[in-house]
C-alpha cells in the first residue's frame, strides 16, 4: 500500500480552550512540527509536502509518494507533543467510490481487521450528502470477498493477514490501534488502518520554562517528560557526586554523570522542533556530600540535607533563566526522603514552588511509562548506590534539626562553591 498523507489528530483539551486560544496552540504545533522536519531533514522535506488544516485535524499531504518520506513524518510528527495519535493514509476523491471502497477493504484486509465489527468508521465533515451506511456495507463486503480469495474458506475470524509495519517514533514507543477508518473532509477521503498513539499533552513553548533535576534513576526522568508534555522546555541539572565508575568487586559501572546525560540525551530528542532548545547543566557537590555524611548520617538526615541543597542549586539557575519552578521525581511514600512531613522539610528550602508530576503514582505506573518514553533501558544499566544514604534514615525529619546542621556546616559557603564549578553541557 502506497500512503500518500499523514492524518494527524490535536489533544483533546485544545478543544476547550476559547477560540483564540486554540488558534494560538495549534499554530505553535504546526511551527513546532515545521522546525522539527526542517531539523531533522532540511528544506527539502519541507518542499515535498503541504498542510491541510481544520479544527483539530492536521493532514500532511505529499507532492509525491515516497517511503522514505512516510517514514521520516511518522518518526518525528508522531513524537510530538500535542497531538493525541497521527495515522498513515491513502488520500483520494470521495466522488470516486469505486477507489475509496477498493482501498479501503484492501487495507482491511492487510491489518487484518475483520469485515462488519466494530473496527469500521466512516465520518463526514462538510460533506452532508456521503451515504455512509451504504459505503460501509460495500467495504465490508469487498473485504470479504478479499479474504476468502486470499485465504481458506474458513471463518474469517481464523484467516491470518499481514501484519502492518511497525513505526518507529524516535524514543517514543506509541500504541498502534488497528483501526478502519475514513475521515471525508471536503471531497477528499482520509482513509487509514491503524492509529499510532502520540504523547498528548501541548506543545512544547506553551507554558514557561522549569529547573528539571534529573539523575541515573527512573523517577526523574519521567518527572521532567510529564513537565514537557504540558509544553514546558526544561532547564536540566544534573547533580554530579564523582562516585568511582567501579564498584566493590572492580566491575566497571555507570557513574551518576553518565546515566543522567543518558537519560537527558532522550528526553531532548522530543524536543527537536521547539523554539529554544534546553540547556543542561551538571554541577559537582562531591565535597559537600562529604560533609552532609559527616554531620547528618547518625541523626539520619544526609538525604534531607542533601536534597535541601539540590533544590538550591535548581532554585538558583531558575533564577538565572526565568524558570517558574522545579520538577522532580519524588513519589509520595516511595523513599524515607519523600514522606509528606519530608517534603514539607525539602519545600522550605526554596521560595520556588516545586513540581512533583509522579506525586500519587505507583512504581509499575512509572516502569511502563518510563519504557514508553525510552529511558527505562538507562535506569537498568548498574550503577553503585549513592554512599550517602544513612542506615536508618528518618521518616518524619525534623526542620529546625535539618537547619541547625546547615548552619554548622555554612551552607552558604558550599552553595558557593559548587555553583562556581558548575559546567554547561552542549
Amino acid at each position: 500500500m502506497i500512503y500518500n498523507c499523514i492524518l494527524v489528530r490535536y489533544t483533546g483539551e485544545f478543544g476547550v480552550k476559547s477560540t483564540q486560544s486554540q488558534e494560538f496552540i495549534e499554530d505553535l504545533l504546526h511551527n513546532n512540527i515545521r522546525r522539527a522536519l526542517y531539523n531533522s531533514s532540511g528544506q527539502d522535506i519541507l518542499n515535498r509536502i503541504n498542510f491541510v488544516t481544520r479544527q483539530g485535524r492536521l493532514y500532511i499531504n505529499f507532492e509525491k509518494e515516497q517511503d522514505s518520506d512516510l517514514d521520516l513524518l511518522i518518526s518525528i510528527v508522531g513524537r510530538t507533543f500535542g497531538l493525541s495519535s497521527i495515522s498513515p493514509c491513502f488520500r483520494t476523491s470521495v466522488r470516486d467510490k469505486t477507489a475509496v471502497v477498493s482501498v479501503a477493504a484492501k487495507l482491511m484486509v492487510s491489518h487484518g481487521i475483520v469485515p462488519g465489527s466494530s473496527k469500521l468508521a466512516v465520518r463526514a465533515i462538510k460533506n452532508p450528502k456521503l451515504d455512509i451506511p451504504s459505503l460501509k456495507q460495500d467495504i465490508t463486503n469487498l473485504g470479504k470477498k478479499i479474504a476468502f480469495e486470499n485465504g481458506s474458506k474458513k471463518s474469517f475470524s481464523r484467516l491470518r493477514f499481514k501484519k502492518g509495519p511497525k513505526w518507529k517514533m524516535g524514543p517514543w514507543n506509541g500504541n498502534i490501534e488497528k483501526m478502519l477508518e475514513i475521515e471525508v473532509y471536503m471531497d477528499q477521503a482520509f482513509i487509514s488502518g491503524e492509529r499510532i498513539k502520540s504523547p498528548g499533552g501541548f506543545p512544547l513553548g506553551l507554558e514557561d520554562k522549569l529547573v528539571a533535576l534529573v539523575s541515573g534513576g527512573l523517577d526523574s526522568p519521567v518527572a521532567a517528560w510529564m513537565a514537557m508534555r504540558r509544553g514546558a522546555i526544561p532547564v536540566f541539572v544534573v547533580m554530579d557526586p564523582h562516585f568511582d565508575n567501579k564498584n566493590s568487586s572492580g566491575v566497571n559501572t555507570s557513574t551518576v554523570r553518565e546515566k543522567a546525560l543518558e537519560n537527558i540525551k532522550v528526553l531532548v530528542d522530543y524536543t527537536i522542533g521547539a523554539i529554544e532548545k534546553p540547556i543542561v547543566y551538571v554541577v559537582p557537590y562531591e565535597s559537600v556530600l562529604d560533609a552532609f555524611i559527616k554531620h547528618g548520617s547518625k541523626k539520619g538526615i544526609t538525604c534531607l540535607l542533601c536534597k535541601r541543597f539540590m533544590y538550591r542549586v535548581a532554585e538558583h539557575i531558575s533564577f538565572l533563566h526565568g524558570c517558574q519552578g522545579i520538577v522532580t521525581g519524588e513519589i509520595l511514600g516511595e523513599q524515607a526522603s519523600q514522606t509528606a512531613k519530608n517534603l514539607r522539610v525539602l519545600d522550605s528550602a526554596v521560595m520556588m514552588p516545586v513540581h512533583r508530576p509522579l506525586f500519587g503514582f505507583d512504581k509499575d505506573e512509572v516502569v511502563t511509562l518510563a519504557n514508553r518514553i525510552g529511558t527505562m533501558p538507562i535506569s537498568n544499566i548498574v550503577s553503585d548506590p549513592c554512599k550517602g544514604a544513612p542506615n536508618h534514615p528518618t521518616i518524619r525529619g525534623d526542620l529546625f534539626e535539618v537547619e541547625e546542621v546547615e548552619n554548622k556546616i555554612d551552607i552558604k559557603k558550599y552553595l558557593e562553591q559548587c555553583l562556581s564549578g558548575i559546567e554547561k553541557v552542549s
